[in-house]
C-alpha cells in the first residue's frame, strides 16, 4: 500500500492513534526520499510534499494537541524550507515548458535554457548534501516525538475545531479574492488554506467514502488551479529580477501567454470555489465531524 493511500484515519480506531500512525507513515516516507539514492528532484518534491501532509494532518487535531502544536507545525514547515529554492527552480522550468507547448514553438527556447541551467546549478552548487542530512536528523527527532503525541478531547470537538479553522480561513480568503482578485499574495494564500482543508477530507474519507471522495475530488482540482497561478506569477518575477539577461521577444512572448493562463485559471478557480466554500464554517465543520463519529465502528468516543 503506498503512503498516499495510507494518509487516512481509520473509524474503529481513536484519533490519537490514528494521528499517530499517519504520522509515522509520512515521516518515514520522507525520510525514504532522503536516503534513496535515485534522482535529486523527484525526492526533493516528495519530502516538502510530506512535510505538507503533516502539517496538515496536525492542523486538524490542533485543538487536542494544545501548544505542542505550534512547534511541531513549525517544525515540519522549516524542514521544509531547506530545499524551496530548488523546488522554485524545478517549477520555473516545468511552468516555462507548459507555456512552450501552448504557444507551439520554439519562441520560448532562450528562456526554457535559461530556466534549466539555472536548476542545474542550483544542484550542483548548494549544500544539498548537508541540507539533507540536516532535515534527516530532524525528522528522526520527530519520529520519536510523534509516538507520545497526545490528542485530548472528544472526536467531535477535535475534529469540528480543526475543520472549523482551516475551512474558515479558505472561506475568508475566497471572499477576500472576490474583491482583490489581481492580488497574487491573497490568490497564493488562498491556495494553502484549500489545500489544509483538502488533506482533512482525505483524512476523514472513509466516514462516507462516496460523499467525501467527490468534494476531495473537487479540491483537488481547485488546489491545482490556484497552484498553476501562482506557479505562473513565481515565473513573472523571477523573469523581472534577470529582465536584463534574457531576449527581450522571448520575455514578453512569455509574458503573454502566462497573462493569457492566468485569466482562465483564475476565473475557473472561483466557479470552484462557489461549489466548496459556499457553506458556513460552522455548520460544514459540524456536518464533516457529524459523518465522522456516526461511521461504523467509529462511535462518540474519546479522541484518545
Amino acid at each position: 500500500m503506498t503512503s498516499d493511500m495510507m494518509y487516512h484515519f481509520k473509524p474503529d480506531l481513536p484519533l490519537t492513534e490514528n494521528l499517530r500512525r499517519v504520522a509515522d507513515d509520512q515521516i518515514g516516507s520522507a525520510l525514504d526520499s532522503l536516503s534513496d539514492e535515485g534522482e535529486l528532484e523527484p525526492r526533493v518534491h516528495d519530502v516538502r510534499k510530506r512535510m505538507k501532509k503533516l502539517r496538515g494532518l496536525i492542523r486538524l487535531v490542533r485543538p487536542g494537541m494544545g501548544k505542542l502544536y505550534k512547534a511541531e507545525n513549525r517544525e515540519f514547515r522549516d524542514i521544509g524550507r531547506l530545499f524551496s529554492d530548488l523546488r522554485d527552480a524545478q517549477v520555473l522550468t516545468q511552468t516555462l515548458g507548459g507555456l512552450a507547448e501552448t504557444a507551439g514553438d520554439d519562441s520560448l527556447a532562450p528562456l526554457i535554457a535559461w530556466s534549466t541551467e539555472r536548476r542545474d546549478a542550483m544542484l550542483h552548487e548548494h549544500d544539498l548534501p548537508g541540507r539533507i542530512e540536516e532535515a534527516a536528523s530532524r525528522l528522526e527527532d520527530a519520529r520519536k516525538r510523534a509516538t507520545a503525541w497526545p490528542v485530548e478531547g472528544t472526536a467531535h470537538e477535535v475534529i469540528a475545531g480543526g475543520l472549523k479553522k482551516t475551512y474558515g480561513r479558505a472561506r475568508k480568503c475566497w471572499r477576500k479574492a472576490g474583491h482583490e482578485p489581481d492580488d497574487s499574495e491573497l490568490l497564493h494564500e488562498w491556495r494553502k488554506r484549500v489545500k489544509y482543508h483538502w488533506y482533512h477530507c482525505r483524512l476523514l474519507r472513509e466516514a462516507w467514502p462516496e460523499t467525501m471522495h467527490a468534494r476531495i475530488d473537487t479540491l483537488d482540482e481547485l488546489s491545482g488551479v490556484l497552484g498553476d497561478d501562482h506557479d505562473l506569477v513565481v515565473l513573472g518575477a523571477a523573469l523581472e529580477e534577470v529582465s536584463d539577461d534574457l531576449p527581450k521577444k522571448a520575455r514578453k512572448r512569455a509574458e503573454e501567454l502566462a497573462a493569457a493562463e492566468s485569466g482562465a485559471l483564475r476565473e475557473r478557480a472561483f466557479g470552484l470555489a462557489a461549489q466548496m466554500l459556499g457553506e458556513k464554517k460552522g455548520q460544514l465543520a459540524d456536518r464533516l465531524a457529524g459523518y465522522w463519529i456516526s461511521a461504523p465502528t467509529a462511535g462518540d468516543r474519546q479522541a484518545g
